[in-house]
């Protein structure tokens, strides 16, 4: 039977349509929101970090929206993200406002900055919708007209198992083409939206209409939609005799609370509030750079694919070296502002009775320092065993999970000539839990359904010394050096060892070296292996660049790679440094490296500075 009104599609089997598109409509997003937030006026920094949470907050939302009850449970009990590949566009946009609405309110943006979203994203979502068109995903009813897909498509597919076609027929039946429809409607909505953009309208006003008669579209497109091309609430619900799909009885509340939203936002007014361009806040911007990086670390690549991170990741990347380049323009105090968002405020006011510090350079001054702190990590190990002849004949994946809490010690004296000397104790106590799971060796690398786990404790005791040269100088070395006595961490040979002899494992004993040399407030270079907690659960070996951005306090900002073992491959890019809170004597050294994948390290330290009586 022939179609005259069907269309044939390219087949998409070997080809990317729908990630071609998907980085396509991003892109495009984003450059047309800084176009947009140029021509307001909006400071680049702050409306970058808004567009980019916002973006981050919709790929989560997309895929959390999708995911069963069964992930959704392993989610909360386990932290383990859910495995599918299914999104909605449906869940990336509640994601996406309530992130708006947040972060529009934290950076201190009228309700105009969320109308601006409008046109940017009607022209992104189109381009999606082509290769959502082309892959074949949210495809709509079998009909007399529409678009025909090749073989092993999802449609052919769900048409091949309803004995619809055979297995052998060239293309699929015609089905109606929801995702151009979805296209249209967007568009459409976009296009009013442009018509009506001479008339007043109170902030926030076009972000609400339109969401509305979005909502409103995809209720009417849903009775054209297949339920297996639907990837939330396809199931169908009776109430009071009236039969929808699920999502459209969520649609429902969601169109009228939207509407009425509208409806209270555009009713007549005597006069309409004008925008205010926001200040730039640098403190707000860095935190929440650090959040979104740290979600990211965290979540890893089931969360995110490699096109996603690299869009977040840009963005973040922008906003954290235009905020260095500002701060390095300030004058050598502002560094110490950044301690004020982290909720220190009340740390403060309890340790600012501390003696102040000897104004006698002549004086030695002796300095006893108390730190608490945690560190918390991922990896993955993929091992494969051969026969002796170049054939495989095992391949198990171990994951790591590791956590460990302790404090530290230290006495430093500082002599007239400005050299520094310290020795110090750190004493951590924490566990690792290894999952265990036998792959196939021709096949890829599984994250989820591991076939057991074990549990260790580990604990370390890191005995170590410090030496610095003239600080605070022109030219500046620092160099520490120390041993890690424990149970520090449990790789897959370490495992292995223990299964084949028998035997509890050994006390293991690591080194601890740290060297740096440079102009601290400036511009230093660092290279260290298994600093304090870094060497628990997965030795780490670090190089890096280092700046104090102006400070004479000792505070500095550090990044680089960071080194250790992991599947699959060892590389990491780290954030790290020293914040000095006010005149407190209160440092906080956090600590972040990722590779925006599945391996992840955080560690953070708070320590307190006292000060000794001095002694000439």
């Amino acid at each position: 039977m022939s179609h005259l009104s069907a269309v044939l599609l390219p087949s998409s089997v070997g080809h990317h349509y729908y990630t071609t598109f998907y980085v396509l409509a991003f892109l495009l997003n984003q450059a047309l929101l800084l176009w947009l937030g140029h021509r307001r006026g909006y400071p680049l920094r702050s409306w970058l970090l808004l567009t980019t949470g916002v973006t981050l907050a919709f790929i989560v939302g997309t895929k959390l929206i999708a995911a069963p009850g069964t992930d959704w449970s392993a989610l909360w009990q386990h932290g383990q993200w859910p495995a599918g590949t299914a999104r909605s566009v449906l869940g990336g946009a509640i994601g996406g406002a309530l992130a708006g609405l947040a972060l529009r309110r934290w950076l201190g943006y009228s309700w105009h900055a969320l109308d601006v979203f409008c046109l940017p994203m009607a022209a992104a979502y189109a381009v999606q919708c082509v290769g959502c068109l082309l892959t074949g995903c949210c495809f709509g009813h079998v009909a007399d007209w529409g678009v025909q897909y090749a073989p092993d498509t999802l449609p052919f597919l769900v048409q091949v198992q309803r004995g619809l076609i055979p297995a052998t027929a060239a293309h699929s039946l015609p089905v109606v083409p929801t995702q151009a429809l979805s296209g249209l409607l967007v568009l459409a909505v976009g296009g009013l939206l442009w018509a009506l953009r001479h008339r007043p309208w109170a902030g926030g006003s076009w972000r609400l209409l339109q969401v509305a008669l979005l909502l409103l579209g995809r209720f009417l497109i849903e009775f054209w939609r297949d339920p297996a091309g639907e990837q939330v609430g396809a199931e169908l619900t009776s109430v009071a005799g009236l039969t929808l799909k699920q999502v459209q009885w969520a649609l429902l509340p969601l169109l009228l609370l939207f509407g009425w939203g509208w409806w209270r936002r555009s009713r007549p007014r005597a006069t309409l509030p004008a925008e205010v361009v926001p200040a730039n806040y640098s403190v707000r911007n860095l935190a929440g750079v650090a959040v979104m990086l740290a979600l990211t670390a965290v979540l890893g690549p089931a969360a995110f694919t490699l096109p996603e991170v690299l869009v977040v990741k840009a963005g973040l990347t922008v906003v954290l070296l235009a905020e260095v380049a500002a701060l390095l323009q300030r004058s050598a105090a502002a560094p110490r502002r950044l301690g004020l968002p982290l909720g220190l405020a009340s740390a403060v006011l309890l340790f600012t009775n501390q003696a102040p510090a000897p104004t006698d350079t002549a004086a030695v001054r002796r300095y006893l320092t108390l730190g608490v702190g945690g560190v918390r990590g991922a990896y993955d190990q993929d091992v494969v065993d051969s026969d002796g002849c170049g054939g495989t004949t095992s391949r198990t994946a171990y994951y790591h999970r590791y956590a460990a809490v302790g404090g530290t010690a230290e006495y430093g004296v500082r002599n007239p000539s400005r050299n520094f000397q310290a020795i110090g104790l750190g004493v951590w106590r924490g566990y690792e839990r290894i999952g265990i799971q036998q792959l196939d060796p021709n096949g890829p690398f599984v994250t989820v359904g591991e076939d057991g786990y074990t549990r260790r404790t580990i604990w370390d005791v890191n005995p170590y010394a410090e030496f610095r040269t003239r600080e605070g100088g022109n030219w500046e070395t620092g160099v520490r050096l120390g041993v890690h006595v424990g149970q520090i961490s449990y790789t897959a040979r370490a495992l292995r060892r223990e299964e084949e002899r028998g035997l509890a494992r050994p006390i293991q004993f690591l080194p601890e070296v740290m060297v740096w040399t440079g102009v601290r407030r400036s511009l230093y270079a660092q290279f260290d292996m298994g600093t304090g907690p870094l060497a628990l659960g997965n030795y780490v070996t670090r190089v890096g660049l280092g700046s104090g951005l102006g400070a004479r306090d000792g505070g500095h900002l550090l990044a680089g790679l960071a080194l250790s073992s992991h599947y699959p491959g060892p590389v990491m890019g780290f954030l790290s440094g020293q914040i000095h809170v006010g005149r407190s004597g209160l440092l906080l050294e956090p600590y972040a490296a990722t590779d925006f994948g599945r391996h992840f390290q955080l560690q953070g330290q708070l320590r307190y500075r006292i000060p000794l009586p001095a002694r000439r």
